[in-house]
């Protein structure tokens, strides 16, 4: 498999860790110092590139004229996190700023022909794409894979009303202590205890991460409580709909998705202007890195075929 380990640094001095994926050499490609397109994938809340995105970035290489990246967001997997921030914190501009950081880093690469840069990611990273390309033009397509755009009215179905008003209360504690110099306080990303609110409650998640757990992979079943308190309030993509265009999307839902409930997913895409796309499958949220891959995975060549790889 032609994957390279490759490393480069953010704008804030953070070095982010992950994989370029070249075309295999049996292949038919174009002649060597032919430039290709470039498309960078990013994954989901708390995910690290070990869970799918290796196969994933695989498959397109090996069926479009296209080069991949993939990488760990900062703090998490075998990506650093800036000095004197904790691990498995997620802040979500920053997580944006970075997808432009990783833009950069493709341009300038010889491999790549740095006006054909297209972005794939899955849940939250799939709202951040959205976010990041309406912001920046250097974007030619966007594939989002279960987005999770408004972190509000998403935490409001999964958590009860007592639940969010005592997270006001932690929030502020955590903020202080931290100010003061104390460690910051965790939550579990899933939990099957009784009585545990995890951020991720639902059986699905758990069924998804749990496996993650004992199979000796550097993923933590934990997220810094700053990281709630960023995503409950995260609302950057929706404010900036109508700034995608004329990029062309392709967004992609599930009909059982309890942490990107369909329901509003499909009002974001009517908001959308053209040029997009939509496809909707009878899956739940994690079905969509599995099973539902069958469906996805083709409509998702064709897009990238006609949008960056003509």
């Amino acid at each position: 498999m032609p994957r390279t380990d490759v490393s480069f640094k953010t704008s804030d001095g953070v070095t982010l860790r992950g994989w370029f994926f070249t075309r295999p050499s049996s292949n038919s490609s174009p002649s060597t110092g032919t430039k290709l397109p470039c498309l960078i994938l990013t994954h989901g809340l708390s995910c690290i590139k070990e869970m799918g995105l290796s196969d994933i970035a695989t498959k397109f290489t090996e069926e479009l004229p296209i080069t991949c990246l993939v990488y760990d967001h900062r703090g998490f997997g075998a990506s650093d996190t800036a000095p004197g921030q904790p691990r498995h914190e997620v802040i979500t501009w920053l997580q944006s700023n970075d997808m432009r950081d990783a833009i950069t880093y493709v341009q300038g690469r010889e491999e790549v022909d740095k006006s054909k840069i297209a972005l794939w990611g899955y849940s939250l990273a799939a709202a951040e794409t959205v976010y990041v390309a309406a912001m920046d033009r250097r974007v030619k397509a966007v594939v989002s894979l279960g987005p999770g755009m408004n972190g509000s009215e998403i935490v409001r179905r999964m958590a009860p009303p007592h639940a969010l008003l005592a997270m006001q209360g932690l929030f502020e504690m955590d903020r202080l202590a931290r100010a003061d110099g104390k460690d910051p306080i965790t939550v579990p990303v899933v939990s099957n205890e009784p009585g545990v609110q995890a951020t991720l409650p639902s059986q699905e998640s758990w069924d998804f991460f749990s496996k993650w757990m004992a199979n000796g992979s550097s993923w933590k079943n934990e997220l810094t409580l700053r990281s709630l308190d960023d995503i409950s309030t995260m609302a950057l993509p929706i404010s900036h709909l109508d700034d995608l265009t004329p990029t062309p999307v392709l967004l992609e839902a599930a009909t059982r998705d309890t942490n990107s409930p369909p329901d509003m997913t499909m009002r974001w895409y009517a908001k959308l202007s053209e040029p997009k796309e939509l496809v909707l499958v009878d899956a739940d949220h994690y079905e969509l890195m599995g099973s539902a891959r069958n469906i996805l995975h083709p409509k998702e060549v064709a897009f990238l075929k006609r949008t960056v790889c003509s």
